[in-house]
């Protein structure tokens, strides 16, 4: 995998890990948080159900991002493999792609809401790193693979 790829997975695992720590500081001003994100309403709603929900909510969120980290760090190589590694990266690359364009991403532009434009621009980022690192990852597997065939396959010379 080129050095570029790599370059574009450790900056989509180290955003995500920015949105993880990102999540759990913000904890410390929790309604004010979710004020300035547009779910107090939701959260409210779930704090009715119990006091703890929405920080719990909060925590769990963050574990998927830094999960969401961890996977493009494996992608780029430094970490282990991850299990399923080549289908959380293209996941992960689908998941963001969607989020910055059709939830919320174009409704943001045509509203004229600058934190959700904000939201979506990074998601967008985010998720073209992820893309590229992924298809990077599959075309070396792929050049890999042919070289590899072609080698088995060639008459022996002598």
């Amino acid at each position: 995998m080129t050095s570029r790829a790599s370059c574009t997975l450790r900056i989509a695992g180290w955003s995500n890990i920015a949105i993880a720590a990102g999540h759990v500081i913000a904890l410390i001003w929790a309604w004010s948080f979710f004020r300035a994100t547009g779910i107090e309403p939701e959260m409210r709603a779930l704090a009715t159900q119990g006091a703890a929900l929405p920080y719990i909510l909060t925590l769990g969120t963050a574990a998927a991002f830094l999960a969401c980290g961890l996977y493009a760090f494996s992608g780029a190589g430094d970490l282990r493999r991850l299990p399923f590694l080549r289908t959380a990266l293209l996941s992960l690359a689908a998941i963001y792609l969607t989020r910055a364009t059709l939830y919320e991403g174009i409704g943001a532009v045509r509203d004229g809401d600058g934190a959700q434009i904000a939201f979506a621009s990074i998601a967008l980022l985010i998720g073209l790193c992820y893309a590229y690192g992924a298809v990077a990852r599959l075309r070396v597997r792929t050049d890999t693979a042919h070289v590899g065939a072609g080698a088995a396959t060639r008459p022996a010379a002598g």
